[in-house]
């Protein structure tokens, strides 16, 4: 079959679902990270620590590290549609604990990971032979998936069972737009394979696949904001 051929079988753009999204916001001017931990149930701080403080949202369900300078980090958020409520129910939680909270503080999307499958295994050691080397990196003897680095800026983890993985987006079409990128790289250097056999997807491997050294690079932390 021909690469044309194979192109054809690709899943299409609602295949890649959000996994993960990660707001940053700049709420108040400063946090009393102390009494805030001690008023807010559940929540976790330690001086010696990490210097934010932790909180647990269980509806909508999220996470939120708070820092002394006002400023929140949301993630733990799968849906565009869950940004207002979660970043709602976490400034409600800090008000009600007697943090002052700019009014209507805008949120800004720093990071989205989405996942999916391009419909066909893929044969990643042609790909990286007929690929700009410069954006690809495929090391399978520590990292079973290759990395390519998009020209829109988000990563994309490819694995030959055709699953993806698209981190570093700030919105759904920007990790749309790297999928793109992948499928058409894929489809220059004529690697399509047939299709393939059931294997773990991408939610199995981002919460049981330990992490490698080239995990490691492309992550992102969510340390202090500056």
């Amino acid at each position: 079959m021909k690469a044309g051929a194979r192109a054809a079988a690709v899943a299409p753009r609602e295949d890649l679902g959000v996994r993960n999204i990660v707001l940053s916001v700049k709420a108040g001017s400063v946090f009393d990270l102390v009494d805030l931990a001690a008023r807010i149930p559940g929540a976790e701080y330690s001086k010696r620590g990490f210097p934010g403080l932790i909180l647990h949202i269980s509806r909508p369900k999220c996470a939120a590290l708070a820092f002394s300078n006002g400023k929140l980090i949301v993630t733990g958020l799968d849906n565009v549609d869950t940004i207002a409520p979660s970043l709602s129910a976490v400034l409600e939680v800090l008000r009600t604990a007697g943090a002052t909270i700019e009014d209507d503080p805008p949120a800004r999307v720093v990071n989205m990971v989405l996942s999916g499958s391009l419909g066909a295994v893929v044969a990643l050691l042609q790909v990286v032979i007929a690929t700009n080397l410069e954006r690809v990196e495929y090391e399978p003897e520590t990292f079973p998936g290759l990395i390519y680095r998009s020209e829109t800026g988000p990563v994309v983890l490819v694995f030959a069972s055709g699953a993806l993985v698209v981190s570093g987006a700030m919105s759904v079409d920007q990790a749309q737009a790297a999928a793109a990128e992948v499928r058409h790289m894929i489809d220059t250097a004529g690697a399509w394979g047939s299709n393939p056999r059931p294997r773990p997807g991408p939610s199995d491997f981002l919460h049981t696949h330990k992490k490698s050294g080239a995990e490691d690079r492309m992550s992102r932390s969510a340390g202090p904001p500056g």
